[in-house]
């Protein structure tokens, strides 16, 4: 926990000093969220205890460039309760890599697209005698996205050649929608489905996820609570944890 908080502080140290920098294209933000837990694609990637997590993002958009360019880095405490299998937990900590492009179609009124790569690293995980395997991945991704002002809408699709612990060829398609309420409110709703070659592998099989949650955005501060849940029966979930069941999750994230 002492290198996620660390490595946080790190990362917003940098936009404070850049943001004094007015009119300019180039943008960079940065983000500390702590929450009850650290859910993906519905499961737990804390064994259902919180988390803390942030990152720093950086944009490009000129008015001449017809396109926008992103990069971003953002790190979690993880714990995948490997000390149940009798190996020590040899990753405690995920840092994503992420950058890609941006913008709009020429057709539909707006309608929104992006690409990019994201790579998923686990520092520590592939030093352990025990294990035999590397969670490092890297997956591409493309977003289609529309805001029809009352409500706006997502659909995306992320591939993976050799998906988490070298589970080869993953998919995941989903859709998302966002509802903005009075007093900066807003709902949100997400299904996802996780498809995996090697099913054994990675320790379930392919799953449906979804959520819903409220958010309230108070000056650099959202507030938001969330339903999770997965399709996975607890026999199916990593050979009998409940890292898969429906929970709550609430979060407070500080953006600058």
């Amino acid at each position: 926990m002492k290198k996620i908080i660390l490595f946080i502080m790190a990362m917003l140290v940098v936009p404070g000093v850049l943001a004094e920098e007015a009119e300019s294209p180039h943008s960079f933000t940065a983000n500390v969220t702590i929450s009850t837990d650290y859910r993906f694609r519905g499961i737990s990637q804390t064994t259902n205890d919180p988390a803390i997590s942030g990152g720093m993002d950086y944009a490009y958009s000129g008015a001449n460039f017809p396109v926008g360019i992103f990069l971003g880095v953002w790190a979690s405490n993880i714990d995948f309760n490997e000390g149940s299998l009798g190996v020590s937990d040899t990753a405690d900590m995920e840092i994503d890599f992420y950058g890609g492009l941006t913008g709009t179609l020429p057709v539909g009124n707006g309608l929104g697209w992006k690409v990019g790569g994201l790579y998923y690293a686990y520092p520590g995980s592939d030093t352990s005698p025990a294990l035999t395997v590397d969670y490092d991945y890297l997956e591409a991704y493309g977003v289609l996205s529309y805001d029809f002002g009352k409500f706006n809408v997502a659909a995306g699709l992320n591939y993976s050649p050799d998906y988490f612990a070298e589970t080869d060829d993953a998919v995941y398609y989903y859709g998302d929608v966002g509802i903005p309420l009075p007093m900066d409110f807003a709902l949100s709703g997400h299904v996802g489905h996780q498809e995996i070659d090697n099913n054994i592998g990675f320790g379930t099989p392919d799953y449906t996820d979804w959520n819903v949650g409220l958010t309230k955005t108070w000056k650099f501060f959202t507030f938001k609570i969330a339903y999770i849940d997965t399709d996975l029966e607890d026999s199916e979930c990593f050979g009998g944890t409940d890292f898969c069941d429906a929970t709550g999750v609430f979060s407070v994230t500080a953006a600058y």
